[in-house]
């Protein structure tokens, strides 16, 4: 099975992304192994080593080292659109996230003025008062939902234990300038696909729910760790950007390489 690296440091890139155009990645997580509340049947960087969502006790980068690498990037970066939270799991598990975006947004006057803020999140950690308030200074809050019924969820996602669907949609309800990020799977193995029928009629209804302001869709460019995984190719892709948009009404774009 081959598939991506992990981020070997704090900031890669400048990346250019199908979604954000130029970026600087962020990885506030461990760079030895993944830590993430998911194990995404889908995931280019393989298997989730560490799935949970209370992670005490591991080695995050403190945030004075943080601050330190986004000063330096910035300063050889200065006109670089968006500042991206991603790396090698979920963001939010940082134990001092909040103090991270605190710091980002007391440089950024000096050093960077017109950068903006973007996350690509699971939206698991959204109970955590102190996460969700953070979110709201994110111009591009991209959270994650690539099912609307438990059993597509569980299948696709495999989460950490106690973590629930549908705290998930409540968590991003009311969220500022709200962007869903939905990655959709066919199988060749007879296991549950968030493109079949039934669980894409629930995924739909979720977006009714949540009303975001922004759809992005897209499938597998990347390797994966699942053999079972098969790619949705563009032409459904665009179906189901149609199909969401004539119910709910919805800006819903297709990505793909």
């Amino acid at each position: 099975m081959r598939i991506l690296p992990l981020e070997s440091g704090i900031i890669y890139g400048p990346l250019y992304s199908r979604r954000l155009d130029r970026s600087l990645g962020l990885n506030i997580l461990p760079t030895e192994y993944k830590l993430c509340s998911f194990d995404c049947v889908y995931c280019h960087y393989g298997r989730t080593r560490v799935k949970t969502l209370t992670p005490e006790g591991h080695d995050f980068p403190s945030v004075p080292r943080v601050l330190k690498a986004i000063q330096k990037a910035l300063g050889r970066y200065p006109n670089v659109p968006y500042l991206t939270f991603s790396g090698n799991g979920e963001p939010t598990l940082h134990p001092h996230f909040p103090e991270i975006v605190d710091g980002i947004r007391r440089l950024r006057p000096t050093l960077a003025p017109d950068l903006k803020l973007a996350i690509f999140s699971n939206a698991t950690t959204l109970a955590q008062p102190r996460v969700r308030a953070t979110l709201q200074h994110f111009d591009a809050p991209i959270l994650k939902l690539d099912a609307g019924d438990p059993e597509t969820f569980t299948a696709v996602n495999r989460p950490a234990h106690a973590v629930e669907l549908s705290d998930i949609i409540a968590g991003m309800q009311g969220i500022p300038n709200l962007i869903v990020q939905s990655v959709l799977i066919d199988r060749t193995d007879g296991e549950v696909s968030n493109i079949q029928e039934a669980a894409l009629e629930a995924w739909i209804e979720a977006l009714v729910i949540l009303q975001p302001s922004h759809v992005q869709i897209y499938s597998t460019d990347y390797p994966v760790p699942d053999a079972g995984v098969e790619r949705v190719p563009p032409y459904k892709l665009q179906q189901i950007a149609e199909r969401v948009h004539d119910r709910t009404g919805l800006t819903v774009t297709p990505y793909w390489l």
